[in-house]
C-alpha cells in the first residue's frame, strides 16, 4: 500500500514593522513552509543608526522576524531582544540582536549571509530574506508636489502621499530584489502582504 506525504503549502509573507512578526507567529504552528521577505528601508532608531555607522541593511525588522520564527529557549530570545537603556550612552537604545546582526554582516560583508547563519543558530522554522541585498532609501511625493526622503520622516508631516519609490542607499544602481526572494515568490502557493503601513512597509517591498 502506497503512502503519500502531504506537501506543506509554501507561504510567502512580505512586509516589515510590527505586523509581519505577528502573522509569522500565527503561521509557524500551521504546518506551512514559510518564507518571510523583510523590508530594508527602515532608517529610524537603532536600525537607522547602525545602517549609517556600519553601512549595513537595517537590522531591526529582520531581528523581529528571526525571533518570531525561532525555536530557541525563551531566555535566548529575551537576550536577543534586550534593548539597552537610554542612560547607557554608547549603547543607548540598541538591542543585542541588532548588534549581533551588524557584527555578522560586517564579518561576512553581507546582511543576507548574516541572516542565513543566524537562522541556523536560532533554529528558525522557515526562510528569512531581506527584500534587497542592499539597504534602500524610501522617497515620497505628496499630492501638493513636495517630496520627502527617509522612511522615518515620510509620515511625520501629515501630508497625503501620492507615490513612493526606492533607491539604493549610497550608490546609483537600480534597486534589485534578491534572486532567492524572486524564486520564493514564483514558487509560492500563497503570498501575504502586510499587515503594516501601506506606504512605508508594504509598497517599499513591492517597489
Amino acid at each position: 500500500m502506497k503512502t503519500y506525504r502531504i506537501r506543506k503549502p509554501k507561504i510567502v509573507v512580505i512586509g516589515g514593522g510590527t505586523g509581519l512578526p505577528v502573522i509569522l507567529k500565527g503561521l509557524k504552528d500551521q504546518s506551512a513552509d514559510i518564507t518571510a521577505i523583510v523590508t530594508v528601508a527602515d532608517d529610524g532608531g537603532s536600525s537607522g543608526s547602525l545602517r549609517k555607522s556600519v553601512n549595513i541593511s537595517p537590522p531591526g525588522d529582520l531581528r523581529n522576524v528571526l525571533v518570531s520564527l525561532s525555536e530557541m529557549p525563551q531566555v535566548f530570545e529575551d537576550l536577543f531582544q534586550y534593548r539597552f537603556h537610554e542612560s547607557d550612552e554608547f549603547l543607548a537604545n540598541h538591542s543585542v540582536g541588532n548588534l549581533v546582526i551588524a557584527a555578522l554582516s560586517e564579518m561576512k560583508s553581507s546582511t543576507y549571509e548574516a541572516i542565513q547563519i543566524l537562522s541556523k543558530i536560532m533554529q528558525v522554522e522557515g526562510a528569512v530574506y531581506p527584500a534587497s541585498q542592499k539597504s534602500l532609501t524610501l522617497h515620497a511625493t505628496y499630492t501638493d508636489g513636495s517630496t520627502a526622503m527617509g522612511e522615518s520622516t515620510i509620515g511625520q508631516n501629515g501630508k497625503q502621499i501620492q507615490r513612493v519609490h526606492v533607491t539604493n542607499t549610497g550608490d546609483d544602481e537600480e534597486p534589485r530584489a534578491s534572486r532567492k526572494v524572486v524564486q520564493a515568490i514564483m514558487d509560492a502557493d500563497m503570498i501575504v502582504l502586510g499587515p503594516g503601513s501601506l506606504f512605508t512597509s508594504i509598497l517599499p517591498n513591492l517597489m
